[in-house]
């Protein structure tokens, strides 16, 4: 069997549905070992069974000490599989759930910071920030700094999943606090695509800072897909969507996206750019915009209490 991903260690957020759980099981086919990062225990622990049962990963290890890890792989050769527990809204989750894998793995290959959500109505985290913001903004931000060393002494490969959505995206609307604390709220839409646009901002921002250190970073757009994202949208919008979903692509394509960018090692030349799912594509001007991009980080430090 090829599996040129062997030896190789990845990160996934949002790995037990979706363009994560696809992802997660091609890095896992190509022998890469794969720790998925999910909200819910219930969710994770049944995506974790039922790729183990399937044989895409070992059985059952023994003795996992921490109750936030469930962990499979055997002797067999199979790729390993780690559930790490957290709510990426929630920096205290980020911060446990990232120091107890850098404890686990003391090289990160590749991180894909895939996890979204869509919050239908203006919601604050429990740190104050606008719910969909900090969760698909600010967590990633917080997890990929945490991770950083880890990702140095690896292959260093970042894939953010962002959104041909962040066209929507205006983050000069309003001062960036207002927008991050949900104080500029304009709707889901809006909000949505205000964490896609960052999501490629960081990116780029990302590459201009740590390139030096040997880490790449791309972001995409995986597709119109029929994921459990839209549940997550206002009920008006559902019944708008629901016809179309028909005729969305499936997860896996997202999920082929994403191994495009991250599953060949003799690609990792390719970093500070965007994609359209395999096809790379200017994203808009605001994305391209280096002043705001700097300024985003910058505050988004602040928001994070990191020291940069």
């Amino acid at each position: 069997m090829n599996r040129p991903l062997a030896g190789q260690t990845a990160v996934v957020t949002g790995g037990n549905s979706g363009v994560g759980r696809s992802a997660t099981e091609m890095l896992l086919r190509a022998g890469a070992d794969v720790t998925m990062v999910c909200r819910s225990r219930e969710r994770g622990e049944r995506a974790l069974a039922e790729m183990r049962d399937a044989g895409i990963a070992g059985g059952a290890a023994e003795g996992a000490e921490d109750p936030n890890a469930r962990e499979t792989g055997d002797a067999a050769g199979r790729p390993g599989l780690v559930l790490e527990l957290a709510d990426l809204s929630r920096q205290a989750d980020v911060r446990a759930a990232a120091g107890r894998i850098a404890t686990r793995l003391p090289a990160i290959d590749i991180l894909v910071n895939n996890a979204g959500i869509s919050s239908a109505r203006r919601t604050l985290s429990a740190d104050g920030f606008e719910l969909t913001f900090a969760t698909n903004h600010i967590g990633h931000f917080l997890l990929t700094h945490l991770l950083r060393e880890r990702l140095e002494a690896g292959r260093g490969r970042i894939l953010n999943v962002s959104s041909r959505g962040h066209r929507r995206g205006d983050l000069r609307r309003a001062d960036l606090d207002d927008i991050a604390r949900g104080r500029a709220w304009n709707g889901p839409l809006q909000a949505y695509a205000d964490s896609k646009l960052a999501n490629i901002l960081f990116t780029f921002e990302s590459v201009r800072r740590w390139g030096g250190r040997g880490i790449t970073a791309n972001a995409v757009h995986p597709g119109v897909l029929a994921t459990d994202i839209w549940n997550k949208t206002p009920w008006i919008a559902r019944l708008l969507i629901r016809p179309f979903t028909w005729f969305m692509d499936r997860p896996e394509v997202g999920g082929g996206a994403v191994m495009n960018l991250v599953g060949d090692p003799a690609g990792d030349t390719v970093t500070g750019r965007y994609f359209n799912m395999n096809d790379e594509e200017t994203p808009s001007a605001q994305a391209r915009d280096e002043a705001l991009a700097g300024k985003l980080w910058e505050r988004s430090c602040e928001w994070t209490a990191w020291v940069s």
